[in-house]
């Protein structure tokens, strides 16, 4: 919750849900953030702040299905400073699309974006969560 104090009332709220659609593998490495906040505190930078509080302390992060213009530009302006890309899901499986996708995959229920903390390097997330290269058949292996 993020409160302000001075007005004495709630700005809004971030959740890091659990995603059910994933493997129990993936799952305990990565939660889905869902910020809601009153109109007249959006844009001030208070979701970016949560969301650098999350990853700071080694949460991976995976998008929902389905991103709101704000939440999208939250999300790419959080994976200049942190690594990230795109991974298909489909039957509790990840699918590694890249780190740049075509604007009609980005629009895909399948298509999820991750940020990474610093203390997992992609190739480690990857191989935690069992993370498929979108070439290959097998998991990707730790590289």
């Amino acid at each position: 919750y993020v409160e302000d104090i001075q007005r004495r009332c709630l700005a809004g709220c971030t959740v890091f849900s659990r995603l059910v659609e994933v493997s129990r593998r993936a799952d305990r490495r990565l939660r889905s953030p869902h910020s809601r906040y009153l109109a007249q505190y959006q844009g001030r930078g208070i979701a970016t702040a949560v969301y650098d509080w999350a990853l700071a302390r080694g949460i991976c992060l995976m998008s929902g299905a389905r991103q709101s213009p704000g939440a999208h530009a939250l999300w790419r302006s959080l994976a200049r400073r942190y690594d990230s890309g795109f991974a298909e899901l489909r039957n509790k499986q990840l699918t590694y699309l890249g780190s740049e996708i075509a604007p009609e995959d980005l629009d895909r229920l399948e298509t999820r974006m991750f940020l990474l903390p610093q203390k997992w390097p992609l190739p480690l997330f990857r191989a935690a969560v069992g993370m498929r290269d979108a070439v290959g058949e097998g998991a990707v292996a730790a590289q």
